[in-house]
Order: C-alpha cells, then structure tokens, then sequence
C-alpha cells in the first residue's frame, strides 16, 4: 500500500506534457538533418534523446523533492519522509544513469567540447530551475526556462550530435515557436491566476501580471507568425513555413479567446486552454511530419 501511494505521488510529480514537448523538440532537431539529406547515426540519435528525456525526468523529481515539506505543510501526511527519500532516490539514479549514458556518447561522438558545453547548459538549466537557493520555478519563471529547454535546447543538442554544426534552418524554424510556446504556458496558467496569487503558487503569469501577461499573451502569437514571415524572406522554404500557416487559424481564436477575457466578456476556459494547446501541437505535428517524411 505505501509502494503504490510514493508510485501515485511519482506518477503526478512527473509533467506528461512537458515530458512530450521535449521529446518533440528533440525530434525536430534530429528531422532537420534528415530533411537537409544527411545521415542520421541510431545511436547516437537514441543516446542523446535518453540525456534529454533524463533531464526532464529529473527536473520533475527534484523539483518535488525541494516542495515536499510546502506541500504537506498545507496536506499533512505520515509518509512525508517515505516520499523524501523515493524522490531523493530516483532523483540521483536519474543523474546516475544520466552521467553513463553521458560518458558512452562522449566515447561515440566527436563532439566532445560541444558535447560538455550542452550538457553544462543542461545541468545548469536543473540547478537554477528547481536547486535551492535559485528556485526559478517556485518563483516564477519556471515556464521560461522550460521553453529555453524545449525550443533551444534539445533541437539544438540533436542537430549538433548528427552534423557537428547549428543548420541556419533549425534557428528560422525554431526561434519564432519559443514566443509560440511561452503564449502556450501564459494561457494555461491564467485560469487560476486568482488561486495562485492567494496559495502563492507563482507561475509566469502571475509574475507579469494578469493585465500585462495577458497583453503579452497575444504579442507573442502575433511575433510568432511575424518571424515566420520575415523567415521566408531570409531562406527559409515554402514547405517549412506551412507548419505555421496550419497552425494559424487555431492560435487566432486562442488570441481572439484572450482579447474577449481581456475585454471583460464571459471567459471560455476550455477553449482557451484548447486552442493554446492546439495551435503549438499542429505546429510541432506537421514540422516533424515535413522534416522526416519528406
């Protein structure tokens, strides 16, 4: 009975959908090299996409293990140390098997500078993000550096493992989804903004601010697209941009949907949260189905 309460705790620490972004970015990264006609070496592709995955599953869990005493404060529970020691468990094991896998590809691949630089950047990604005293995501700016994780990041780390350089492409395709996604996180926290201000959970919106977030809410979509745009004009082709124009009537009524909240009309959450979720999805969908399957 304690196994399956530190599992269900585990199981809602971990974040799915952050977890799937990640990967996603990853896949970007690695399709781009197949879409510029190079070879893609498996295992090299499969040991950098585990270092990506670890590091998310990490972030999670060392996130929970700094919140545990917060978070039974206000939920009292006997199992508080149980749970201490499983994330503080898995946590290490996560870095462990991390530092392996780290050390194999350092032995495959002939990026070894670019290689310590990415993970160097991974590494001080966790410790400002969820490590004491930073706690960047307690105060706030968690959001933020989930997007400099997914968008810059794990495409880049792909791209670099395959081909030893950062293809101009990746930043023109990339670069315009980071305003995309941040505009994803803003809709997704404004809901409970109320509640979070009272329970002093802070999140990217409530450090803006509900007015201002929500104005920069829609400034990012309308950039987003912007740089799609001015994209094209500086070599990017036809076929890449199309991701975005398919996304772009699904990011108009998550934009519509935060103008009419702003305006003080009734608030649809669901589809606000939908169409946010939506917009960022189809992008990422058709990149990777343009990249690989061209």
């Amino acid at each position: 009975m304690e196994e399956y309460k530190v599992f269900k705790e585990i199981r809602e620490c971990i974040k799915i959908r952050l977890f799937f972004f990640s990967v996603i970015g990853y896949a970007i990264g690695a399709g781009l090299v197949s879409y510029i006609g190079r070879a893609i070496n498996p295992q090299i592709f499969w040991l950098g996409l585990m270092i990506v995955i670890l590091f998310s599953l990490c972030t999670d869990t060392l996130s929970c293990f700094f919140n545990l005493n917060e978070f039974y404060n206000k939920k009292s529970s006997s199992n508080l140390t149980l749970l201490r020691n499983s994330f503080l468990i898995l946590s290490l094991s996560l870095l462990t098997i991390g530092a392996i896998l780290s050390v194999v590809l350092y032995s495959r691949s002939e990026l070894n500078f670019v290689l310590w630089v990415f993970l160097g950047l991974f590494f001080i990604i966790l410790v400002l993000s969820v490590i004491p005293p930073f706690f960047l995501n307690k105060k706030g700016y968690g959001g933020f550096f989930n997007t400099i994780s997914v968008v810059a990041l794990a495409p880049s780390f792909a791209c670099i493992l395959q081909i030893n350089e950062l293809h101009r492409t990746l930043f023109l395709i990339t670069f315009p989804a980071f305003f995309l996604l941040l505009a994803y996180f803003l809709a997704q926290s404004l809901e409970n903004y109320f509640e979070d201000i009272k329970t002093q959970n802070h999140t990217l919106m409530t450090v803006l601010g509900w007015k201002l977030g929500m104005r920069i809410h829609n400034y990012f979509i309308l950039l987003t697209y912007l740089l799609y745009g001015l994209g094209s004009l500086f070599g990017l082709s036809g076929i890449l941009t199309l991701p975005a124009w398919f996304s772009l009537p699904i990011a108009g009524i998550q934009f519509w949907e935060m103008w009419r909240i702003g305006e003080g009309y009734k608030p649809r959450w669901k589809l606000l949260k939908l169409s946010s979720l939506g917009s960022i999805s189809v992008l990422a969908y058709f990149l990777i189905f343009i990249l690989w399957l061209r």
